[in-house]
């Protein structure tokens, strides 16, 4: 369950992405990649979850 909660930034974050215009503010790219960071450790939560079951 928390590995689903920790995807909800990286999605957030793509959708952001994606609707910003071309040029992103350099303030908010570790925004993002944090965001990104989360997402992927919410993956790999994941991931064990289903090898271990």
């Amino acid at each position: 369950m928390f590995g689903v909660i920790l995807l909800l930034p990286g999605i957030c974050a793509l959708i952001f992405v994606v609707d910003s215009p071309s040029h992103l503010d350099s303030r908010v790219i570790p925004i993002l990649v944090l965001a990104l960071l989360a997402a992927f450790a919410g993956v790999m939560l994941i991931r064990a979850a289903r090898k271990r079951s």
